[in-house]
């Protein structure tokens, strides 16, 4: 009997260890069965994490920003037979208002500019062009009476470009931007609207005289830009006018149409 009951404690004592297992001694049958509500996991994380392989969604980038800026540019002389001569040592342009930008990605942005321009082009023989002085000025003066003729213009303008950064932008993990030096390529298009322009000349029979001519300096003229920047706080550019200054149809020529300059601002 004692030996009986120390077989059967042995197999009690294994067969607590294996769950839905059968063990058969003699006419005797033991079962143990395992309960789920026995089972404990440890562990586990709250809440569970997601599998390895399962997609993360990456965080949407958040920035945009509108920046004051202010440029100065040189107009580029063209002695082709199309323009009119200017010096382009003295022929400049100057330029002031804001520059809006939105993050698409960590490579690509869209922005726009709005701003107020300055220019005046220098000029060395338009006073002596036929057209010139039939339709503008209206007499023709001496070489020697002449001390100064130019054109200016008072323009409004707007526009819109690309920018692609030559290295990502860094951002956190909520897609905020990291202040850091940003350096890019700005492409875009710029249309000027030129409420005052005039011509001036200047002479020693005559004095100073504007002339007004509407009709003969075009209001509305559109450009495309590029614009580099290697520090945040500066950035070369150039522009071409791809429209003319001056109506064909009154005068025969038209003033050069490149624009190389600087540009100031916080480019952050």
């Amino acid at each position: 009997m004692k030996k009986f009951i120390i077989i059967f404690c042995t197999v009690c004592i294994s067969l607590s260890a294996i769950a839905q297992q059968g063990v058969r001694i003699g006419n005797y049958e033991f079962i143990v069965k395992k309960a789920e509500s026995d089972t404990i996991i440890l562990n586990e994380p709250c809440p569970p994490c997601p599998p390895e392989n399962e997609n993360r969604s990456k965080p949407k980038i958040q920035y945009q920003s509108t920046r004051f800026f202010a440029g100065a540019g040189a107009v580029y002389p063209n002695y082709g037979s199309d323009y009119y001569t200017v010096l382009g040592g003295k022929s400049i342009n100057i330029e002031a208002g804001w520059i809006h930008y939105k993050l698409i990605s960590r490579w690509f942005a869209l922005g726009g500019t709005l701003n107020y321009s300055y220019n005046t082009y220098i000029l060395k023989d338009a006073a002596n062009e036929p057209n010139f002085v039939k339709e503008i000025i209206g007499m023709e003066f001496d070489n020697d009476d002449i001390r100064k003729q130019v054109y200016r213009s008072h323009n409004i303008a707007v526009g819109a470009f690309t920018r692609l950064y030559l290295s990502p932008v860094q951002v956190n993990n909520r897609g905020i931007t990291i202040r850091g030096n940003r350096k890019f390529i700005d492409l875009g298009l710029q249309g000027d609207f030129t409420p005052y322009k005039f011509c001036m000349l200047n002479t020693q029979s005559e004095g100073k005289k504007r002339y007004h001519e509407d009709y003969a300096f075009n209001s509305f003229t559109a450009s495309a830009f590029a614009r580099i920047a290697l520090s945040n706080d500066w950035a070369l550019f150039a522009r071409y006018r791809v429209t003319e200054a001056f109506n064909s149809k009154v005068l025969p020529m038209d003033l050069p149409p490149l624009t190389i300059g600087i540009q100031l601002s916080n480019f952050r």
